[in-house]
């Protein structure tokens, strides 16, 4: 899902901070009634949990996530404000910044199957 132009970013803002605001957000959210109980539900709060600081992570792990926010697993919170931006708005504004996708190249997708997020990630969305 692409995130509308016309939709409020946080303009400038790093890929670790928006990286950090997203798992705030979606930390605290664990128990959201938006997640259902199936199969999609249980692999998005999975990787919910298991997000770590943006400290412990590379920049392609984060973009990764990213991915899931935009077209993954945590796709069901892309409209999900944490009062201040929505979550798709964190991800999308990093992104821009860095002038890229969230499409990850074949080299970052090898790069990423050492991380602790691979067993977690959409391997589809990648």
């Amino acid at each position: 899902m692409a995130f509308p132009r016309s939709e409020r970013k946080p303009d400038g803002i790093s890929l670790r901070d928006a990286y950090s605001a997203i798992r705030t957000w979606y930390q605290e959210n664990t128990d959201n009634p938006l997640i259902s109980n199936d199969v999609y539900g249980r692999a998005s709060v999975a990787l919910m949990r298991a997000l770590p600081p943006a400290s412990e992570l590379a920049d392609v792990e984060i973009v990764a996530v990213f991915r899931e926010v935009i077209a993954g697993r945590l796709e069901w919170a892309f409209h999900q404000s944490d009062g201040r931006y929505k979550m798709a708005a964190y991800a999308s504004a990093a992104l821009e910044k860095l002038e890229r996708s969230h499409f990850l190249t074949d080299e970052e997708t090898e790069e990423i199957r050492a991380s602790i997020l691979w067993p977690l990630i959409d391997r589809g969305a990648c």
